[in-house]
This record gives C-alpha cells, sequence and structure tokens, in this order.
C-alpha cells in the first residue's frame, strides 16, 4: 500500500540522520575540526541552541530558528567525531613504528596467493622488558610458511616488525591504499618473517573466535560432501559471505549479469534466513510468552547468523533492522520503514562512522530505502489476476527498486550498467533463496551422511544451474555497457535527482520535479563537456607500474597502449591497473601493443608510427613528437628528429649527451622499468645542464595533456 504524504512527514530519524552522515562524511575528508577547534565550536553551536530553545518556547513563529541551529549542531558533531576518530587512527603510527609488540588476531584473511593474513589488535609495545599499553589495529602479513590453524581470532603473538604506512597511489585514479585502510579503522601494516613471531600457547576464546571455529565448520562441511570448486566457492558465498574460494571467472558473470548481491551477503540473505526462523516458530505466536520467547530467540539467530558471516556491513544493517522491527512488534508499535532505516544507520554509524565510506554499506542502504520509496508504486501499476504472474511482476518491481536507488553507485564505483538485470534477476533471486534453504538443511543433518549426500548432490545441481544461466545471461549480446564514469559532483546532481523524483511521487508538487531535471540536465552538460575536451586533447601518460614500461596515447581515434614485452605478457594486469584512468579520459577501448610490434592499421589515422632503429622508436602525434628510447644508437653528429617528449626505458644506462644531440628533448621521462641506479645518473646529469628531467620511480606516473 502506498504510503501517504502524512505519513511521510512522520520520520523524524531522517531529519537527524541526514546531517549526522553528511558531518561524518565530511570529517572523513576534511581533518579540520579534531581537537580542540572541534569542542569548541560545538560549545559555541551548544549554547546558540539553548538560547534558541528558550526563544522557540516564548515565541512559536521562531521555532524555525531552533530548527536550522539543531541541524546545524548535529552535523558539526558528526564532522567532530569523524575527524576525531580518523585523525587518531591516521596518525598513531608517526610515534609507534619499529618494535616488538604483543598483538591478538580479530579478522583471519589471505591474500589472492594464499599468503595469510590477519587484522589485529595490538595490545601492548615491548621496550627492554616493559610493557606499554598500544590500542590500535594493524594488518599482518603472516610468513608463507604459517599455519592457517594458528591464524584465527582470538590467537595472540609477538612479532618484531617495521610497522608502515601505505604510501599514496603513484598512479591516477589508482586505488588508495591507505585511506582504505583507514576507512576500515587500520593504522597501517607490517610483514613479518617466522623467525620473528612467536605464538602464544593457546587463543583467547571471543565470541569472534567462536563464529569462525562455527564457519570453519560449516565450510569443512561443503568439502566433505564433495561438491565441486565452483559451486562450492558460491554455495559458500551465498550461505557465510566467504568469497576466497570463488573464482575470478564466476565473480565477473555474477558482476556482469547483475546479480553479485546474490554473492555478498545482505538483507536478502538474512531476510530469507528470518523468514524461515518464523516459518519453523509460527506456534509460539498463540501466546504472549511464546511471542517474547520467539522474537529473543529471532534476535539471537539473526546476530548470530551476523556474525558467522563477519560482520559484514550490509548485515549488520539487516540485522539491526530486523532487531528494531521486532522490538517495535514487541511493544505493539506502528513504524514507519523509513525509520526504521534511519535509525539502524543512526546506530551503526555512531558506531563504526568509517562505514559509510564504503561502497558494501552505501550500496546496501540505497537498495533498501529505494525500495521502500518506489515499490509500492511500481508494483501497483500492474495488477495481474494470475497468482503466478502477480509473483512474477512482484520480484520484478522489487529489482526496479532496488535498481533505481543502486545503479548511480554501481556506475560510479565499477564503471559499468547490466543491461538484462531483471532477467538475471528472475531467476538468481528465487534459485538464492532456494539454495540458502537448502544449505541450512545440510547443515542441519549433516551428521545423517546418507541424507546429506543426497541433499549435497541436489545442490550441485542447483548450482550448476544457477552458474550456467548467469553466465548465459552474461554472454547475451550488449549484456553490459562498460566505459562509464561519472564525477562526485554528477553523483551528487544524479542522486539529488533521484531524491526529488520519490518526493514528487508522494506529493505531486510540479517544482519538484523542475528541479529535477535541472539536475539531470546538470549531470549531462559536466558530462558532455568532459568529452569535448577529451576530444581536443591530445593525451600521454607514463605509469609507474614496477619493472614495467607501460604508456598510454589517446588522439583523435588512437587508443594505444604502449608496453615491454614483460608487460605484454601481464595484459590483464596492465588494463586492470591502468582500466579507471583511461575510462575517465576517454581512452577506452584501448589496444595493447609492443613496443617493437607493428601498430594495427585502425591506429594510423591520427598518429604517425616510425621505427628508427633497434629499440628506439618515433610517435607523431599532430601537435607533439615522442621519441621512446631503450637503446641508443641513432648517429649523434647531426639532429635526427626533435622531439617534445623524450621516453627513456630499459634496464640498461643509455649516454644522456648521445640523447641530448640526437633529439633536442624538451622534457625528459624515465618509466618504471629503468632502475634506481640509473635514474640517478640521469637526474644528476640533467640537473647540471638544467634539462627538465622526471623519473616515473621516484615521482608517480607521468600525465601530458595538451
Amino acid at each position: 500500500m502506498a504510503r501517504s504524504a502524512e505519513d511521510i512527514r512522520k520520520i523524524p530519524m531522517v531529519r537527524i540522520l541526514f546531517p549526522w552522515a553528511t558531518g561524518i562524511a565530511v570529517g572523513l575528508k576534511n581533518l579540520w575540526l579534531n581537537g580542540w577547534t572541534g569542542i569548541i565550536l560545538l560549545l559555541t553551536l551548544f549554547a546558540a541552541l539553548s538560547a534558541g530553545f528558550i526563544l522557540a518556547k516564548k515565541n512559536y513563529r521562531l521555532r524555525y530558528i531552533f530548527g536550522i541551529l539543531a541541524m546545524v549542531f548535529i552535523f558539526v558533531a558528526g564532522w567532530f567525531y569523524s575527524s576525531q576518530k580518523a585523525a587518531r587512527v591516521g596518525n598513531i603510527l608517526s610515534k609507534k613504528e619499529e618494535g616488538v609488540y604483543i598483538a591478538e588476531i580479530e579478522e583471519p584473511g589471505k591474500t589472492s596467493h594464499g599468503q595469510p593474513t590477519g587484522v589485529c589488535r595490538i595490545m601492548y609495545k615491548i621496550d627492554d622488558t616493559i610493557l606499554y599499553p598500544a590500542h590500535f589495529r594493524l594488518l599482518v602479513y603472516f610468513p608463507d610458511e604459517s599455519d592457517m590453524n594458528a591464524v584465527k581470532p582470538g590467537n595472540r603473538f609477538c612479532f618484531s616488525g617495521q610497522l608502515r604506512t601505505p604510501s599514496a597511489p603513484k598512479n591516477p585514479e589508482e586505488l588508495d591504499y591507505g585511506r582504505y585502510l583507514l576507512l576500515r579503522g587500520i593504522s597501517g601494516y607490517v610483514r613479518i618473517r617466522s623467525t620473528d613471531i612467536i605464538w602464544f600457547p593457546s587463543g583467547k576464546t571471543t565470541l569472534r573466535s567462536l563464529a569462525w571455529q562455527a564457519r570453519e565448520c560449516l565450510l569443512e562441511i561443503l568439502s566433505r560432501y564433495r561438491i565441486p570448486e565452483k559451486e562450492r566457492g558460491v554455495l559458500a558465498a551465498l550461505s557465510l559471505g566467504y568469497r576466497d574460494d570463488l573464482t575470478e571467472e564466476t565473480m565477473r558473470a555474477y558482476r556482469s549479469a547483475g546479480v553479485m548481491h546474490i554473492l555478498a551477503v545482505s538483507g536478502l540473505h538474512v531476510g530469507i534466513i528470518y523468514l524461515l526462523f518464523q516459518y519453523i516458530t509460527f506456534f509460539l505466536q498463540r501466546k504472549k510468552w511464546g511471542r517474547i520467547t520467539r522474537s529473543l530467540l529471532g534476535l539471537v539467530i539473526l546476530w548470530g547468523y551476523a556474525f558467522l558471516t563477519g560482520l559484514s556491513p550490509s548485515v549488520v544493517r539487516a540485522a539491526t533492522m530486523f532487531s528494531f522491527y521486532t522490538a517495535a512488534g514487541l511493544l505493539n508499535r506502528k513504524v514507519s520503514s523509513f525509520n526504521i532505516l534511519a535509525s539502524a544507520v543512526f546506530v551503526i554509524l555512531t558506531a563504526d562512522p568509517f562505514l559509510i565510506a564504503q561502497p558494501g554499506f552505501q550500496l546496501s542502504v540505497a537498495a533498501v530505502a529505494s525500495i521502500t520509496a518506489f515499490y509500492s508504486k511500481v508494483e501497483s501499476l500492474w495488477i495481474p489476476g494470475n497468482p503466478v504472474a502477480r509473483k512474477i511482476w512482484s520480484l520484478i518491481a522489487v529489482t526496479l527498486a532496488a535498481q533505481a536507488g543502486t545503479f548511480l553507485l554501481c556506475i560510479y564505483y565499477f564503471h559499468q550498467f547490466p543491461v538484462y538485470f531483471v532477467l538475471a534477476n528472475l531467476v538468481a533471486v528465487p534459485m538464492a533463496g532456494l539454495l540458502l534453504y537448502g544449505i541450512v538443511i545440510l547443515y542441519l543433518f549433516a551428521w545423517w551422511p546418507f541424507a546429506a549426500s543426497l541433499l549435497s548432490s541436489l545442490l550441485t545441481f542447483l548450482t550448476s544451474l544457477l552458474n550456467q544461466s548467469t553466465r548465459f545471461i552474461e554472454s547475451l549480446p550488449g549484456a553490459v555497457i562498460t566505459g562509464l564514469w561519472i564525477e562526485p559532483v554528477q553523483l551528487a546532481l544524479l542522486g539529488t535527482t533521484l531524491l526529488l523524483l520519490a518526493i514528487f511521487l508522494y506529493y505531486k508538487k510540479a517544482y519538484l520535479l523542475q528541479f529535477a531535471l535541472l539536475g539531470l540536465i546538470g549531470s549531462l552538460l559536466i558530462s558532455a563537456g568532459r568529452k569535448w575536451q577529451n576530444s581536443r586533447k591530445e593525451l600521454v601518460a607514463i605509469y609507474d607500474l614496477p619493472n614495467y614500461s607501460v604508456i598510454s596515447i589517446r588522439t583523435g581515434n588512437c587508443r594505444i597502449i604502449l608496453c615491454d614485452s614483460l608487460a605484454e605478457k601481464r595484459s590483464e594486469y596492465i588494463f586492470d591497473k591502468t582500466e579507471n584512468f583511461r575510462i575517465r579520459e576517454n581512452a577506452e577501448p584501448s589496444v595493447l601493443v609492443g613496443l617493437d610490434k607493428t601498430w594495427p592499421e585502425d591506429q594510423w589515422q591520427s598518429v604517425f608510427s616510425l621505427r628508427l632503429s633497434d629499440g628506439c622508436r618515433l610517435i607523431a602525434l599532430p601537435d607533439k613528437n615522442i621519441v621512446i628510447s631503450e637503446k641508443i644508437n641513432i648517429p649523434t653528429r647531426r639532429l635526427v628528429f626533435k622531439a617534445n617528449l623524450l621516453v627513456i626505458t630499459g634496464r640498461k644506462f643509455q649516454s644522456p649527451s648521445a640523447l641530448l644531440a640526437a633529439f633536442e628533448p624538451d622534457f625528459i621521462v624515465t618509466d618504471a622499468s629503468v632502475p634506481d641506479w640509473c635514474n640517478k645518473r640521469y637526474a644528476e646529469f640533467f640537473q647540471r645542464i638544467h634539462v627538465p628531467f622526471y623519473p616515473v620511480a621516484w615521482n608517480g606516473a607521468f600525465v601530458m595533456e595538451k
């Protein structure tokens, strides 16, 4: 049933959440308010708020002043709270770098290469046999030969090592690993050797360690009944949020089909588990004490499942929402879905403000808010007479409503959009529910080999069917639109447009639609302006990928990635590392070409390439000449070609005087394949004669756009 305008107004938690969440987001970007600056500003605002409250009580017409002051106070409080926490996490390693520490494992994991890792809580620093308390979190890379049974929650160990903070990204649009760790409340990382670690005899039993042990037991059940690797990976991700066994092929298929949320444990999975519990315990609803028992057991099941899945942000949000719903049911209160969602998000952000910057949390909240706002409106567009058609249309309506709230974030973070998401969800969501119920039954009957074997065979077949259908949808023509890019300003404009459309559906005010249209036009103008600027400029980017020579060129219709023979062998790595920047700069689709190879004919329209000699190539763009030299054997008695940009590549030292005589470059760059000792010699020579020199390995990627 559609929510009335009167109901929409009764959402006070949204009015509190909006300034609180905005302040937290600003505080994570700008730490200006941490310390005494924030405290003084908060006290000043509190005094103004108290004065505004007194004025509002004396004159009701001045209540808006109090409301505005309250919003500003909540915003500044959120800013102060998040900036204070971020500053503490980010600055702690300036005082604690090298030494001996005692740590406790909180979240074990492993790298893509199988190396054990763990998010650990540093408890003490040892200095001259004296224990000094320490309170910060660290990402620890354990030795490859470490026993995985030792790397589990609650286990404590002593280690010596150099604590580090990740360096800033050296390539444009590259993942900022330091900020990624900061937003998880982690101050830095350390790599330790087997000789620098001592494990304590027994681990501490905590809720996390119990949950980890329970999850390991459930994963062992999936292995015991010999479910194939691909299917086992999907079942483990679907039921427990364990994604280490998923293959890259499987993840790409689910992502391209638009059903990646199936493999990321979220509100959908929590809802299915909660409904299963409700069906099993229906008989407790008949009496008052039964309802109380049922509600309390439901909360235990919800949060137990949340711990099993590693307390992911989406599961915590869903469990918190269901907890509020359960409490409201016990109190016989009629509650607004928006109020419940806002209350859950407020509580979660108060406990962990860093979650607001995590894509998973943003997508989860946006999906639920969008379903709450749009589902009833979409469903009411058509009311089928057939019960089966009604169920299918209801699922389509939920999918469309959820996609309306999440597609902007998907484009912003993943730069793609799945075209057949409705078809994929019609197949995947019912199958996921069926599989999740089956997995729960398998876990419950694992003690009975005959029944468990039959059930595991059935689950294997159904999971294989789900995988095949997902891969089929991914293989359809135009299944996914790639290369999409929106700026943060566009995300804000389009998000505001979507919010205004949602409000318009309830209030039917024409000015809301007009403002929404303005936001859409503004975003389109930004995209058009960026594309027009890119079309008029030539781009040369020399990336900092250690030991590799990788150069992007964009001019006219030419989209080329030049690389050495070593980088050619790792083409997927090269494309992955440079993808975001190339999408932003309209350098897609790019063709990978070896430095010593012939260029594809379709790339010759806007550029001219000439091989001067073995290991030396001239690239003539409309507005500049680029020379790439791996070894200089050009005659130095006369000028051969004028180079606006000279790129020195390769591990061998080349005569700088010969390079200058041959090309008279305006600017010289050494790429990431040039070793450090060569860069030092080049830097000394070019600095002495005042020639502009840029070593990529020292300063990060070099980008020239003209």
